[in-house]
C-alpha cells in the first residue's frame, strides 16, 4: 500500500500540515554489501548544538549482534531532507557511528537461549540551518530508506523483501519573521524485553523533550519504501517521493493490533508506556509515532520502529523476589541525599537478577543488591540463572532523597568586620534539627543554636543534624581589619584674631577624612590637611580602603586676638622726588616693608611708578603678629615735547602746540611776553623779536616738567625793481634785502625765452648783469626765489635791466 505525504500516514498528521520549517540535512547511506536483517529498528532525533544556528541530528539503530558481524554495520549514513510544501530536497549530510550501548535483556539466561543480543547504534553529526533558507512555514521532514528487514517477522507480507524507512519532521528555525528554536523528542532508551505468551507485558516507549512542549503517542504502520533485496537498490538515492509505501499486513493484523492478544498491542497516547498480553508467539515489528504540540499547534514528530519476540516461557515461574533494606522489607526508603542507600534481595545462585529504576533496567545491575543515590521508583526482576523460564517482578520500592537540613551561613553584617565591629551569624533554623558550632576547628561548647555572636577574625563552621540524621556543614572565614589611628597634630597651640591653623591629621593609603569643629562634620575628603580660624574643638575620623574608621581625641584652640595698629595716610609723591618720605605707624617699634622701604623711609624712585603697598608689622609681646597695610601712589613725570624752534613771520602770530602724555595739574610760559596767555596748555604767540619761551607743566605728585621753545621772528625781503649794470658805481647789481634771514635761499632768474641766466644758492654774491661773462641786453627778466621757508615759501616777479 502506497501512503501519500499529503494525507494522514497511520495515523501520523500530513507532512504538509506539519509545523514550521526547520532546516535539517538529509542523510544518505553510503551502501555496504549487506541487507539490512540485522537492523530491529530505529529512530531520529534532532537536538540544539552549542553554537548559534546549529544541531545535532541523530539516528539510533538497533542492530542485531548475534546474526550480525559488526562489519556489516553501516559506518556512515546520509540523511536526507525535503521541504514538507512541495517534496523538493533541501540538504544532505553524512553522520558517522558516534556511540554504542547494549540493550540489557531482564532475562539473561533466555535472551541467551533465543540468540537476542542487541546493540544501539548513534550516528550522529552537528548540522548548520541557515535561517536564511529553513523558513518553509510547513516544516520538512528526514528520510533514510534502507532494505531489507528479518525474513522472520510473523506479522507483515513477504518480511524478507521488505524495506524500511526512518523518518521524522521539524519546523522552520524561523517563524513570523522571528527565530524558531526547538529540540524534537527524543525516544528514551529501551529494555531489553521479550514478551512470554500469555502474560501482561509492559515496556516504557515514552520521550522527553527539552522544551517541555506537549507529546502524544500511536500506534502506525512502518513504513516499506521504495528500497528492495535486488542488491541495486539496498539504499534510497534520495529522490523525491510524494508518498512512501507502508508494509503490508498479514491478515488479522494491523497498527492497532500489531501483536495479538487480550488485550492486543496498546498505547498510552499521553505516556507512551506499551502494554500487551499476547496470545501467539513470533517475532512482531510495530512503530510508535510521537507528535510534538506547542501552544496547541503541531510542530513536529519522530517515530520509533521496533521488533519485539513473543515466546512460551512454559510454566515454571520463580517466587516474586523481594526487596529488603537492612533484611526488612521496605515499600519506602527514605535515605540522606549525597549519602547511598543499599536495597537487597535474597542472594541465591539459582536465580539471576535485572534491577529497574524508573521501569528501566539499570545497566550493570545484575547482582543481589544495589547501591542507590538517587531518588526513583526501584524493582528487581528476578530470573532463572541457568534456565529459561518466566520472569517475576518485585514490587515497587520507592527511594526518597531527604533534603539535608538547611546549613547556610550568613552574616548579620557585611564582611569583613572592623575591630571593635560585631555580627551574627547564623543558618535558617529547622524544626528537629540540631547545630554545633566550630572556631577554626575546635568545637564552641554551648554554643548549639542556630546563631553566633562573633568578633574575632577566624573560620567559623557548623554542622547540622536533622533527626533522620542527614547532616550537612558550611563554613564561614571571618576577618576583622585593624580600625585606622586618628590623631591630629597643630601648626599653632592657637588661633590669631582673623589668622589661621594648619591641622594634620594621620596619613594612610586610600584614607579618607570627616573633620568636626564643636562636634558638627563640616566635610569628607581626601585631604589630610585642613585650614582653621575658629577657636573651638576639633575632631576628625579616618577611614581606611577596608571602610574601618576612628575618630581621634578632640584638640582645643583658643583665640589670641591681636593688637590695634595705626598706620598714616600716604598721599601721592612724584618718582623723580629725591628726598624720601618718613613712614609713621604706632604703636612704634614694629617693621615697616615693601618696595622702597629701607627702614621708616620710602624712597619713591626706587619704588618706580605706581600703586605699591606697603606693610607695618607689629608683634610685641604677643604670639600674633599684627599687620596693617597702606598704599602709595607714584606719580610720573608728565612727557612734554615741544620743537626746539619755530618760525614766524614779523608782524604775525603762531600757535605753541607742546605733545603732553601723562595727568597735569597746571602750565606756565615764561616769559609771558607776546603770549595770548602764559598759563594756557596752547598759547599764540606774537614776539616782536627773536623770543625763547620756557614751559612748566605740573602733574599729580608735585610732579614738575620744563622744555624750551625757540621763536624766531623773520622779516620780508625786498627785492629792486629795476638795476642798471653800467659799472657807474650806481646800481651796479641786483639789490636784495634781509637775505641774511634765509641763508639757504634759491635765486633763479630767467631771460625771455625761459633760459636760466643766473642762479645762486644764499645771496652773498648779488647778481651783476652778466651771463656766461658777457652782458646781458637791456630788457625785462623774470626772478624766482624760494625761501625754503613755510611761512614765505617764494618771490617772483619781474626785473628791468637798463643801461
Amino acid at each position: 500500500m502506497n501512503v501519500s505525504l499529503d494525507r494522514n500516514l497511520a495515523g501520523i498528521p500530513v507532512i504538509r500540515r506539519f509545523g514550521i520549517a526547520f532546516c535539517l540535512f538529509l542523510l544518505v547511506f553510503i551502501a555496504l554489501p549487506s541487507f539490512g536483517k540485522h537492523i530491529y529498528g530505529g529512530d531520529m532525533s534532532l537536538r540544539v548544538a552549542n553554537r548559534a544556528n546549529y544541531y545535532t541530528l541523530t539516528l539510533t539503530l538497533y542492530l542485531d549482534q548475534a546474526n550480525a558481524a559488526p562489519n556489516t554495520y553501516e559506518t556512515q549514513i546520509n540523511l536526507f531532507v525535503f521541504r514538507k510544501s512541495d517534496h523538493a530536497r533541501v540538504n544532505t549530510v553524512t553522520v558517522r557511528q558516534t556511540s554504542s550501548q547494549r540493550v540489557r535483556y531482564d532475562n539473561q539466561a533466555c535472551a541467551d537461549l533465543r540468540n537476542l543480543s542487541v546493540l544501539a547504534m548513534n550516528y550522529s553529526s552537528d548540522v548548520y540551518l541557515n535561517p536564511a533558507i529553513y523558513t518553509d512555514p510547513g516544516g520538512y521532514y528526514v528520510i533514510w530508506d534502507r532494505c531489507c528487514r528479518s525474513a522472520d517477522i510473523s506479522n507483515i507480507q513477504n518480511p524478507g523483501g521488505e524495506g524500511m524507512v526512518f523518518y521524522m519532521e521539524f519546523p522552520a528555525v524561523v517563524r513570523n519573521g522571528a527565530a524558531f528554536t526547538n529540540s524534537s523528542p527524543q525516544f528514551s532508551f529501551p529494555n531489553g524485553d521479550y514478551i512470554c505468551i500469555g502474560k501482561p507485558f509492559q515496556i516504557n516507549f515514552g520521550a522527553t523533550d527539552a522544551d517541555g512542549d506537549q507529546l502524544r503517542y500511536s500506534l502506525v504502520t512502518p513504513l516499506a519504501g521504495y528500497t528492495d533485496n535486488t542488491g541495486q537498490n539496498t539504499v534510497g538515492n534520495g529522490d523525491s517521493h510524494a508518498t512512501y509505501p507502508e508494509v503490508n499486513w498479514l491478515p488479522g493484523f494491523g497498527a492497532a493490533s500489531s501483536i495479538p492478544g487480550n488485550p492486543p498491542l496498546k498505547i498510552d497516547p499521553q505516556t507512551g508506556e506499551l502494554r500487551v498480553t499476547a496470545s501467539q508467539t513470533g517475532l512482531f515489528i510495530f512503530a510508535v509515532l510521537c507528535e510534538e504540540y506547542r501552544n496547541g499547534v503541531r510542530i513536529g514528530a519522530i517515530r520509533r520502529e521496533f521488533q519485539m519476540p513473543v515466546v512460551d516461557c512454559g510454566n515454571n515461574t520463580p517466587p516474586p523476589p523481594i526487596i529488603r533494606h537492612k533484611n526488612v522489607e521496605m515499600l519506602d526508603v527514605p535515605f540522606c541525599e549525597g549519602t547511598t542507600v543499599t536495597l537487597s534481595t535474597e542472594a541465591d545462585p539459582l536465580w539471576s537478577y535485572q534491577w529497574q529504576k524508573n521501569g528501566f533496567n539499570i545497566a550493570g545491575a545484575t547482582n543481589a543488591t544495589l547501591i542507590v543515590s538517587e531518588p526513583g521508583d526501584y524493582a528487581v526482576v528476578k530470573s532463572f540463572a541457568a534456565t529459561c523460564g518466566n520472569d517475576t517482578i518485585s514490587k515497587i520500592t520507592k527511594a526518597r532523597a531527604l533534603p539535608p537540613p538547611a546549613a547556610k551561613i550568613t552574616s548579620g553584617e557585611e564582611l569583613p568586620l572592623c575591630e571593635g565591629e560585631s555580627t551574627i551569624l547564623s543558618v535558617q533554623p529547622e524544626n528537629g534539627v540540631t547545630y554545633q558550632w566550630t572556631a577554626d576547628g575546635a568545637l564552641l561548647l554551648g554554643s548549639t543554636g542556630p546563631s553566633l555572636t562573633v568578633t574575632k577574625a577566624g573560620l567559623y563552621g557548623i554542622r547540622a543534624t536533622s533527626s533522620a540524621a542527614c547532616a550537612s556543614r558550611d563554613s564561614l572565614a571571618v576577618i576583622v581589619h585593624p580600625n585606622p589611628k586618628a590623631a591630629i597634630t597643630s601648626s599653632l597651640s592657637a588661633i590669631c584674631q582673623d589668622g589661621e591653623v594648619r591641622l594634620d591629621a594621620s596619613i594612610g593609603a586610600n584614607y579618607t577624612y570627616e573633620w568636626f569643629f564643636n562636634k558638627t562634620s563640616l566635610n569628607t575628603s581626601d585631604a589630610a590637611t585642613r585650614l582653621v580660624g575658629q577657636a573651638g574643638s576639633y575632631e576628625v575620623r579616618i577611614t581606611d580602603a577596608n571602610g574601618c574608621s576612628a575618630l581621634s581625641a578632640p584638640l582645643i584652640l583658643a583665640a589670641i586676638p591681636r593688637p590695634d595698629l595705626q598706620f598714616d595716610t600716604l598721599t601721592p609723591v612724584c618718582a623723580t622726588r629725591t628726598e624720601s618720605v618718613l613712614l609713621v605707624a604706632s604703636p612704634a617699634g614694629g617693621t615697616f616693608s615693601g618696595p622702597g622701604v629701607a627702614g621708616n623711609q620710602f624712597d619713591p624712585s626706587k619704588a618706580g611708578v605706581g600703586l605699591h603697598t606697603l606693610t607695618y608689622t607689629y608683634a610685641g609681646n604677643s604670639p600674633c603678629p599684627a599687620v596693617i597695610t597702606r598704599q602709595v601712589r607714584v606719580e610720573a613725570p608728565p612727557e612734554v615735547h615741544l620743537p626746539e624752534r619755530v618760525t614766524v613771520l614779523m608782524g604775525n602770530s603762531i600757535t605753541l602746540k607742546p605733545t603732553i602724555q601723562g595727568a597735569t595739574n597746571s602750565f606756565l610760559w615764561e616769559p609771558p611776553d607776546g603770549l595770548s596767555d602764559p598759563t594756557v596748555q596752547t598759547p599764540t604767540a606774537t614776539p616782536a623779536a627773536p623770543t625763547t619761551y620756557q614751559l612748566t607743566v605740573t602733574a599729580p605728585g608735585e610732579c614738575r616738567t620744563e622744555k624750551n621753545v625757540r621763536v624766531d621772528v623773520l622779516k620780508q625781503l625786498f627785492m629792486a625793481d629795476v638795476f642798471s649794470p653800467n659799472h657807474d658805481g650806481i646800481n651796479d647789481v641786483w639789490e636784495i634785502r634781509n637775505t641774511d634771514q634765509f641763508p639757504d635761499c634759491e635765486v633763479t632768474i630767467y631771460n625771455r625765452w625761459g633760459e636760466v641766466v643766473f642762479y645762486s644758492k644764499g645771496y652773498e654774491k648779488p647778481w651783476n648783469g652778466t651771463y656766461q661773462d658777457r652782458k646781458v641786453q637791456a630788457g625785462n627778466y623774470q626772478y624766482r626765489i624760494k625761501t625754503n621757508q613755510s611761512e614765505l615759501p617764494e618771490y617772483r616777479g619781474t626785473l628791468l635791466v637798463t643801461y
